[in-house]
This record gives structure tokens, C-alpha cells and sequence, in this order.
């Protein structure tokens, strides 16, 4: 008697956890890229934006986006973004950087002459944002004539800045170009200028 009451015992708790399954862990929504935009002024530096924020860049003042993702990572996507911009009456444009040796003077006159283009606000943007970062930075420099140094610093949101070679040090470096290195103190003052402007003198070490 003993054995069938264990067995039925058995199927009786079997029985409950059909009855009552576990229920489904939900995945956690996905973070708007909005959200951890960078805007300036007629730019917006970001990562890949939700199919559902598409529709609001009409209302943000933006009218054109250029789109660092190779094809192959578009197609993970689950929409067609340069489809949904066309409905939308947004201008679009994609130029694949799937490496380092995607950024070429080439990628930077393409986007200088987007920028030339546009009527409203501009939309650049990558996966994280972190290329479109490093071409925003570059473009600055060349085209507005920010400070070298000072460019690199607009990287710190994508985590491109500081260095690693800075967090290994533990102390600051300056990014500076190779023809300025015979006169020390021009390069000196301009770092002087750009702290006191950004009202910082020193980098964060400590990791991201």
C-alpha cells in the first residue's frame, strides 16, 4: 500500500505543477537611446534609436540621419530604418564603419557635406554611440575648430575618454598634434584655455 500512496502522491504534486507553472521571467524593456543622447547644437550623437522613436525626430527639429551601422547589423534590427525615415519624411543616409579602418577622410567629408545639407537638425548615430562619437569628435576639430584635446573630452559619455593608457597611469595626458610638439608653451596655454573653458583641470582615472 505503501509504494502506491507514494506514487500516487507523486502524481497528485506532478499534476499541481502543470496545473500552476512558473510564471515566465519578462525581459526588461529596452532603454530609449534618446535618453542617453548627446546634443550639439545641431547635432545629436547616439546610439541605435527604437523603431517607435523614429516618429518623434520630426518633433526634436531633426530632418536628416546618418547612420554608421554596417547591413549586416541593420538586419538584426527586426525594421527597416531607412524605410521608416522615408515614410516619415526624413533624410537618411548609411555609411558602414565596421572597424578602425572605417574612419577615413572620405567618412568625415561625407558627413561635413550632410551637415552642409541638412535644413534642420542632424541625427548621427551607431550602435552605442561610440563611432558616431569619434566622427562627431573629428568633425568638430576640422570644421568648427575645436581644440584637439578638447574634442577627445566629448567622448567621455560613450566611455572612449579617458584613455585606457590614462586609467593605467593614473595621471592625465593631452591629445595634441605631432606640429605643435616644438613649442611648448603655446601647447600649454591652449590646455590652459580649454580647462578653464570646461572648468575642469584634471581627468577622471578611476574606471567606468
Amino acid at each position: 500500500m505503501r509504494p502506491a500512496l507514494l506514487l500516487m502522491s507523486s502524481l497528485v504534486l506532478l499534476s499541481a505543477c502543470a496545473i500552476n507553472p512558473k510564471p515566465a521571467q519578462q525581459s526588461a524593456p529596452p532603454i530609449p537611446a534618446m535618453a542617453k543622447a548627446q546634443n550639439h547644437d545641431a547635432v545629436i550623437v547616439m546610439g541605435q534609436p527604437l523603431q517607435t522613436e523614429l516618429s518623434e525626430l520630426r518633433t526634436l527639429g531633426i530632418d536628416h540621419v546618418f547612420n554608421l551601422r554596417t547591413a549586416e547589423e541593420m538586419a538584426t534590427l527586426g525594421y527597416d530604418e531607412a524605410a521608416e525615415l522615408a515614410r516619415l519624411g526624413i533624410g537618411y543616409e548609411q555609411h558602414a564603419v565596421a572597424g578602425a579602418a572605417g574612419f577615413t577622410p572620405e567618412l568625415l567629408a561625407a558627413f561635413a557635406a550632410a551637415m552642409e545639407g541638412r535644413k534642420g537638425k542632424l541625427l548621427l548615430h551607431c550602435a552605442s554611440g561610440s563611432r558616431a562619437g569619434q566622427l562627431y569628435a573629428a568633425y568638430a576639430v576640422k570644421y568648427r575648430g575645436l581644440d584637439i584635446d578638447a574634442a577627445m573630452r566629448l567622448l567621455e559619455p560613450s566611455g572612449n575618454w579617458p584613455l585606457p593608457m590614462e586609467r593605467l597611469l593614473g595621471e592625465p595626458l593631452r591629445v595634441v598634434r605631432a606640429s605643435s610638439l616644438h613649442a611648448p608653451a603655446e601647447r600649454a596655454k591652449t590646455a590652459n584655455a580649454v580647462d578653464q573653458a570646461i572648468g575642469r583641470g584634471d581627468f577622471a582615472t578611476c574606471p567606468q
